[in-house]
């Protein structure tokens, strides 16, 4: 089996760079890294989304508070019984208070140990691929794709205008 391979490319200005997402993008290559020494707000829509399962993590983290609040206070009314007026011991509108503080504190709390633990802290090695010139004054792509699609990678990165471009081949296992 193959791993994937990747082409770098290092753009010198911002149009080029531009028509080199776009063409990317028209493609249908979606699998990449893009480095800048600025922040390009219009590039929002060509940049490959990724998201965060922090906002998954929370929402169950809520949703188990909520369970155990209203959890805690029906199994303690049903536990002690107390009969008033020949009503059923466990009115749900009372403990929604208790239930909302539980979804807050546990939706809060797993908000933020997921958030430690997607951030990955700590001291990492650079990626092998990262140039140092993209903090400086240049912007590059970094495509992953399969072996047999770098030849056509290469020639649209360097149609779009590239400056340097480079095919890392993968190895075979």
């Amino acid at each position: 089996m193959s791993e994937r391979s990747r082409v770098e490319s290092v753009f010198g200005d911002v149009p080029s760079f531009v028509a080199a997402l776009k063409r990317l993008r028209e493609e249908g290559l979606r699998d990449l890294e893009i480095y800048s020494p600025v922040g390009l707000q219009g590039l929002r829509g060509l940049m490959p989304k990724t998201g965060s399962p922090v906002r998954f993590i929370t929402l169950a983290g809520a949703i188990v508070g909520a369970a155990l609040g209203f959890w805690m206070c029906i199994g303690s009314a049903l536990l002690y019984g107390l009969i008033v007026g020949g009503k059923w011991p466990a009115g749900y509108l009372p403990y929604c208070v208790i239930g909302f503080e539980l979804t807050v504190l546990f939706g809060g709390l797993t908000a933020l140990f997921a958030m430690v633990a997607a951030a990955r802290l700590g001291p990492r090695p650079p990626e092998a691929e990262y140039d140092p010139r993209f903090q400086v004054d240049k912007f590059g792509i970094t495509v992953f794709c399969q072996t047999e699609q770098l030849t056509p990678v290469d020639q649209l990165l360097r149609g779009a205008g590239a400056q340097e471009v480079h095919e890392h081949r993968a190895t075979e296992e």
